[in-house]
């Protein structure tokens, strides 16, 4: 019976500093801080006019909102936590936090006054969502830094010998007959797989 050895060809993960996992953290504190802070300070309504209302709230920091705005900027600091702890994890919140972002602040240009009649926006709202997102998406983007050790694993480098070697030993166990093609000169079913 043939011994069954499994090899692992996979490139290994690299195991450099992330530059995205510690910024989506603060990004993410920031608004978490920001959208309970808001809540407590300011307007606590989650009035809503859908969808082409007009919702107005009051201000924090400049910053109009309502209930709605409030809980928007917790959720996404709060996902944003979430997916800080890894890598993949970091980027890829960051990217659909950023796009969600980037989407409000451009509804809330289109509308107005607000976002579809839901979240009171001003002018320094619109600002910090779209900020907000495009440092995300930037953040999103950034990669692992160090260099990746060693090359392919040296199981794989030495089956990857043996395979050329029996691939040519295989080619000399064959003998031509007269019609021109090859035949094994020893058949079994370990040859033929």
């Amino acid at each position: 019976m043939a011994r069954t050895e499994t090899y692992d060809d996979t490139v290994k993960p690299r195991k450099g500093l992330s530059l995205a996992k510690g910024p989506v953290a603060i990004v993410g504190i920031a608004s978490l801080v920001f959208g309970v802070l808001g809540f407590i300070f300011a307007n606590q309504s989650f009035t809503m006019d859908i969808p082409d209302g007009t919702v107005n709230g009051s201000t924090f920091l400049g910053v109009e909102g309502n209930g709605w705005t409030w809980a928007l900027f917790a959720a996404a600091g709060l996902l944003l936590l979430l997916g800080a702890p890894v890598h993949w994890g970091a980027k890829s919140m960051a990217f659909m936090v950023g796009v969600a972002m980037i989407v409000g602040a451009l509804i809330a240009l289109s509308d107005g006054t607000d976002i579809l009649g839901l979240i009171a926006t001003n002018n320094w709202t619109k600002l910090i969502m779209g900020a907000m997102g495009a440092g995300l998406i930037l953040l999103a983007m950034m990669p692992r830094i160090g260099k990746r050790r060693g090359g392919a694993p040296q199981n794989v480098r030495r089956e990857r010998e043996l395979e050329s070697e029996r691939r040519f030993d295989r080619d000399r166990d064959q003998d031509t007959v007269s019609n021109g093609r090859a035949t094994a000169s020893h058949s079994s079913h370990e040859d033929r797989r």
